[in-house]
């Protein structure tokens, strides 16, 4: 039998993030360097507005956004140094906690989004908590002047896009802006550490990516929480946007150019961060292997072919992740090669959108001017109490029964023992009992078989019973009665009313849009 949910014209099921938008420092005080308006093409992401290096606080709590606290307790606007011309320059990021990753949308959680090809269709999510040292961020993606320059010193190769192009922009695309001063896209993940090497750095982490990018309070982007439209898609000149600006000032992460990062692209990797070490809940021969072997063997024409390392992509929405390959041997792949990757994105390999910046490791003088983040992370937003129950906001996709009834029974929320969690899959009364909380339409893994939800109009839904088979693959929610927790911290997030009030739609695009 189905019983009819009332579902609010949009419901938000979490206050997962709680930042401002940038232009707002954390504190009343000067306006920040970053929040002048900038020009095309752009200065160096820190110069503009003259202000005092140290400002005098009462505590730590009162030092603004786009600074941070030294060693002698003084507030100090953040640390930067310039490159030569082309290079841009750096800056040092404040050492500090934080969540990365992401979560999954309170709504349009829809099996039929994967169509033929079962995948992980928010490889960013859950939320994970994470604390880094104080490290050099590029204030921009590296330019194609910058990246000519290591390819005239002999220490990096030519770019070249999968199909041959080197990405440069169109005359009509450049709009008479210099063409140096556009992101150097259509690099391997290769070529881009290389060029990183031949300046003295690395390429960023995933970790310090996000960090840099949304700060310690979890922004959506760059900016704050809110989508903003017009920050644009098309390249320009990198920091020409002066909305794309993110907590700490930087330029480029939200727009422009999606960037390579050092980690190879797993996309349960925030997931299994809530499992014993070394668990697996995924069957080797399970639906999201079959259908990772069948588009694979589509890429390479029918035969077996050697990929090579995939990789983490960053842009756009900032938990968003997707990968692209380091292609072993680009000739192995069909011709012509498939304009999408697995998942659906653009990000095979080399992009004409696909570029990178750089990080740095302080040296050991710069240590003693490492400065720390006042601002603290915002509570960590994974287990969510409604009625009696308790729900892990995160789901596991694209798995059979058995591998959803795996990820419950291994789930360790934080401040867990190992084995004590007591999660499992609910019964179709527990979801009925926190449907507006619980995403659709499904279906979803439940104790009795598979749920999904049905709307009637725009205010009802009704979720009801559904035979598929046990090999078919959908998502997987966890849940636990509040009598079944384990003692131990509280980590549920903050509760949320349902609200008819429109809420920011997550957006379609892909990392980089």
């Amino acid at each position: 039998m189905r019983s009819k949910i009332r579902v609010p014209a949009a419901v938000v099921m979490i206050a997962a993030f709680a930042g401002c938008d940038a232009g707002t420092s954390a504190s009343k005080g000067e306006p920040a360097a970053y929040d002048e308006p900038t020009t095309i093409p752009a200065g160096v992401p820190y110069e503009g507005k003259e202000l005092p290096d140290e400002i005098p606080v009462a505590n730590a709590e009162e030092c603004p956004r786009g600074r941070g606290i030294d060693k002698d307790g003084q507030c100090i606007r953040l640390r930067n140094q310039a490159f030569e011309s082309k290079h841009g320059g750096e800056v040092m990021i404040p050492a500090g906690d934080f969540w990365r990753g992401d979560l999954p949308p309170p709504t349009r959680m829809d099996v039929k989004g994967m169509g033929d090809r079962p995948h992980a269709q928010w490889p960013g999510q859950p939320l994970v908590a994470d604390a880094l040292p104080a490290y050099w961020m590029d204030g921009w993606e590296i330019t194609r002047g910058a990246y000519a320059d290591c390819v005239s010193a002999g220490e990096c190769s030519p770019a070249t896009c999968v199909d041959g192009s080197d990405g440069a922009p169109s005359q009509a695309q450049a709009q008479g802006q210099e063409l140096d001063a556009f992101p150097q896209t259509c690099v391997s993940h290769d070529q881009a550490a290389s060029y990183c090497e031949w300046r003295g750095a690395r390429l960023p982490t995933e970790a310090e990516w996000e960090y840099a990018a949304r700060g310690p309070l979890g922004w959506r982007y760059p900016w704050g929480d809110r989508l903003r439209d017009e920050v644009g898609l098309a390249l320009g000149p990198v920091g020409f946007d002066p909305l794309d600006i993110s907590y700490f000032g930087l330029k480029g992460f939200g727009g422009n150019a999606m960037e390579w990062v050092a980690d190879a692209f797993d996309p349960d990797g925030n997931l299994r961060a809530y499992l014993p070490e070394g668990a697996a809940f995924r069957s080797p021969d399970g639906p999201l292997a079959q259908s990772r072997a069948a588009w694979t063997e589509q890429l390479c024409g029918g035969s077996e072919c050697d990929l090579g390392t995939r990789y983490v992509v960053k842009g756009g929405r900032m938990g968003a992740r997707t990968g692209a390959w380091q292609l072993a041997d680009a000739s192995a792949l069909a011709n012509p090669a498939p304009s999408e990757n697995f998942e659906g994105d653009k990000t095979l390999a080399q992009h004409p959108r696909l570029g990178f910046r750089c990080a740095r490791d302080l040296t050991e003088a710069e240590a003693e001017l490492a400065l720390e983040n006042p601002q603290k992370a915002n509570p960590l937003p994974l287990v969510l109490n409604r009625e009696n129950y308790q729900l892990f906001m995160a789901v596991a996709e694209a798995v059979d029964r058995s591998e959803a009834e795996a990820f419950c029974a291994q789930l360790v929320a934080p401040g867990e023992a190992e084995g004590k969690g007591g999660w499992r899959l609910p019964t179709l009364a527990e979801i009925e009992t926190v449907a507006i909380w619980f995403g659709g339409p499904g279906p979803f893994w439940a104790s009795e078989g598979a749920v999904e939800q049905t709307f009637v109009d725009e205010e009802e839904a009704t979720y009801g019973a559904v035979e598929v088979d046990p090999a078919q693959p959908l998502f997987a929610r966890c849940i636990r009665g509040l009598a079944d927790a384990p003692a131990g911290p509280n980590q549920s997030a903050p509760a949320p009313a349902p609200t008819d009030a429109p809420t920011q739609a997550e957006p379609d695009a892909e990392p980089g849009e």
